[in-house]
């Protein structure tokens, strides 16, 4: 009972910390911020030349939507470039890729070799390219028509090395599960990311939509070229990973909220519940390789960060705990009032939300029964399953079926 109790005060500590950073500190250092959206808009006096890179596994014809939205980008056309990367897709993508070519002769499609992951597709066309900075977009995304020109205006008004876009759901009204995590994605963008902000230190900047200027990729090539963890090659959650290595390396990075794009969220169980197995690897072997680089956060952001990383491993023994004492009400009830309130926010902020991603907050009610789920389940999976090297993406089934 002692070690039980010892484990809810360090659960109830965690979770006063990160609840003050990033819903209350946070909020109010983003209210105290007096720039206006005219102070992070200001032009430079020549637009830099960008490249956009999009590595490509198994997408099929989404592609084709992705390129078009690159195509209506309002950014000087001579200073836009477009690589397709795709990474020896084993369906049709290729063949949609080369259509989506042939739509528009001035974008390239480039193919690796073999398979190698997002990671180091993304390097590969890097080191292809002289442009002054880098536009890295997944590619199920559709780009809004303002969203480079936003993101370069906030580089340039900010002195920044990478900015972020906000990401939101393009099938927000597909069933009750994309209504969920439609209200979840602008959560996450509105809330969670405010503290690292405003210290120039988003910790994970979204390979949806992030603008790098192109010699802080090169800073980092090296960090990137092999990573690995307990002597096994890690291809995903790379976009975490990269921002982390630039924050290591002294690179300022941003979020701006201008700056829009839209992805397709998982629409089965299923699907959802690999994507957050995915995600809580990433996150767990970001923080444990990320400890002995430690000093070199921001004093406030590392303490964020530890304490996130710490609820990660440490929120599913007390849903355990509470689960066999036969207490499982109260997490439910508590995250049922979170909930509400995020939905009610979120109701209240509605008309601010962009059309194709806009649902009913109420859907957001069901976190408080996925949220304990997933910590419970894929919290442990994940950990037991940190050396796995796939993708994990729609696209990974399909070549296990192939090579089968």
């Amino acid at each position: 009972m002692i070690g039980l109790a010892a484990l809810e005060w360090l659960f109830a500590i965690l979770v006063l910390i990160i609840f003050t950073n990033r819903y209350l500190f946070g909020s109010i250092l983003r209210m105290l911020d007096k720039r206006t959206k005219e102070d992070f808009g200001t032009e430079p006096e020549v637009w830099p030349s960008v490249t956009i890179v999009t590595p490509v596994y198994n997408e099929g014809p989404t592609v084709i939507k992705t390129a078009d939205s690159f195509a209506k980008l309002d950014y000087p056309k001579d200073k836009l470039n477009v690589i397709f990367v795709d990474d020896v897709s084993t369906d049709d993508t290729y063949e949609h890729l080369l259509t989506a070519q042939k739509n528009h002769p001035w974008m390239r499609v480039d193919r690796n070799p073999h398979n190698m992951g997002k990671r180091l597709g993304i390097k590969r066309a890097v080191l292809t390219i002289d442009t002054d900075l880098v536009m890295s977009v997944d590619s199920d995304v559709i780009v809004e028509r303002d969203a480079l020109r936003n993101m370069v205006k906030h580089l340039h008004s900010t002195g920044v090395d990478a900015v972020g876009g906000c990401v939101f759901v393009s099938n927000a009204d597909e069933n009750w599960l994309t209504r969920m995590q439609a209200v979840k994605y602008w959560v996450g963008y509105m809330f969670l990311k405010n503290v690292e902000n405003t210290f120039n230190h988003v910790m994970c900047l979204s390979g949806c939509l992030t603008v790098y200027k192109r010699e802080a990729l090169l800073a980092v090539d090296e960090d990137v070229a092999d990573r690995r963890f307990l002597g096994d090659e890690v291809k995903y959650g790379e976009d975490r990973y990269l921002t982390r290595k630039l924050v290591e390396r002294g690179y300022k990075t941003r979020l701006t909220f201008d700056a829009q794009c839209y992805t397709k969220a998982p629409a089965t169980f299923a699907n959802y519940l690999s994507q957050q197995l995915r995600w809580r690897r990433s996150n767990m072997i970001d923080l444990i390789t990320a400890i002995p680089n430690i000093n070199k956060f921001n004093t406030y952001v590392a303490i964020h960060y530890l304490s996130m990383g710490m609820l990660l491993l440490f929120y599913p023994l007390v849903l355990l705990a509470e689960f066999i004492r036969l207490g499982f009400m109260i997490p439910f009830i508590l995250h049922a009032l979170l909930a509400s309130c995020f939905g009610i926010a979120y109701e209240l902020n509605k008309h601010k939300v962009p059309e194709m991603a806009r649902t009913s907050g109420i859907w957001f009610m069901a976190m408080a029964l996925i949220f304990p789920i997933v910590y419970l389940t894929m919290n442990p999976l994940a950990l037991a399953t940190l050396g796995t090297t796939s993708w994990e993406t729609r696209g990974a089934k399909k070549k296990k079926a192939v090579a089968a």
